[in-house]
Parts: structure tokens; C-alpha cells; sequence
């Protein structure tokens, strides 16, 4: 797929949010999830102390990634180049970024086990012919608990928790800790 098809591609979804299958560029977009995956099994099959760990996830990302940024195997990302990542970053085992629909993660952010955060979801009415997408932005200092839920469109703020299990719909404040599904405010956390 060129630069130029990606792009395209990837407009279309930031500037209308959804997509359909038989949209010119659609096909781009089930390359960049083969090419992706293929990578991401490759990921997954290696400890991160492998010589060539940090060389495949650049690959997968389209970019460098810097020294502080660990992201422990398994690992699952759909499209590699919709996904930004900051400094000092841990990205625990078994978790998965559907980030089709762009996720950008901020510094210090700590993602544990099993986390799933999904920026694409099916239409209602047309469930196999029609996505719709949304930007996920984990802010600054921000953890995601084991086994957490982060649902499309969402923006989890700074020095926000979301508790374990938890299944996050709506935007995290700052400075909060979420827990349930869906997500509710339990408490302020201390700066």
C-alpha cells in the first residue's frame, strides 16, 4: 500500500468516522490489518530482550520508539501506523489496541495485562458492511488496570486510573479513578 492510499484511507475515517466495505481504500485498509498482524505474530513469538524485539515494533508503528518505551509479549496491534505511543511507557502482555481509528498514548502511562482498547465498532444496522471509528488518547501518567475495557472515542485524562476489569464508555477526567461497567467516577487521586 503507498503512503498516499494510506493516507486517503485513514482521512476518510478521521474525517467522517466511518467507513464501508466497497469504499475506494477500503482494500488499503484490510492490507495495513494483514501487514500489521503478520508482524504482531512475529512480535509475539520473541522475548523482548530478542536483538530484533525493538526493530519489529518500529516496523509495526512506522517509526522509532524510544528506549524507555517496554511493550511486553504477546502483543496484538490491528493497524501499527494509527498507533502513537510516548516515553516511558509499559504495555503489559495480552494486551490489544484496535487502532484503526488512531491511539495515541501519552508519557508515563502504564497499560497492564490483557487490556483491550478498540477504536472501531460495528454499525448497528449494518453490522458486516459499516464501521465506525473513534480516536482513543490515553493521556500523561495515566495506568489502565488489568483486564480494562477502553471503548472508542474515549480520552482517558492525566493521572486517571481505571480499575481493573473496568469497561470505560465515556471520557476520564483528570486526576480520577474509574471502576464498573460502565466506568464511574469512585474517587479523586492524589496529585
Amino acid at each position: 500500500m503507498s503512503e498516499a492510499e494510506k493516507d486517503a484511507i485513514f482521512r476518510q475515517i478521521d474525517e467522517t468516522g466511518t467507513v464501508r466495505r466497497g469504499d475506494p481504500g477500503f482494500g488499503e485498509l484490510e492490507g495495513e490489518l494483514i501487514r500489521s498482524h503478520a508482524l504482531c505474530l512475529e512480535i509475539s513469538a520473541r522475548k523482548p530482550t530478542d536483538p530484533e524485539y525493538k526493530g519489529l515494533l518500529e516496523e509495526l508503528l512506522g517509526r522509532e520508539i524510544d528506549g524507555s518505551v517496554a511493550i511486553v509479549s504477546p502483543f496484538y496491534c490491528d493497524c501499527g501506523c494509527r498507533l502513537r505511543v510516548g516515553k516511558n511507557i509499559i504495555i503489559n502482555k495480552g494486551a490489544t489496541i484496535f487502532s484503526a481509528g488512531r491511539v495515541e498514548i501519552g508519557d508515563n502511562v502504564l497499560i497492564a495485562p490483557d487490556v483491550k482498547i478498540v477504536t472501531v465498532d460495528h454499525d448497528l444496522r449494518d453490522r458486516m458492511n459499516c464501521l465506525h471509528f473513534g480516536k482513543v488518547t490515553v493521556k500523561d501518567n495515566a495506568w489502565i488496570c488489568i483486564g480494562a475495557i477502553v471503548c472508542p472515542g474515549v480520552t482517558i485524562g492525566k493521572n486517571a486510573v481505571v480499575a481493573a476489569g473496568a469497561v470505560v464508555t465515556k471520557d476520564v477526567p483528570d486526576n480520577v479513578m474509574v471502576g464498573g461497567n460502565p466506568a464511574r467516577i469512585i474517587k479523586r487521586v492524589d496529585e
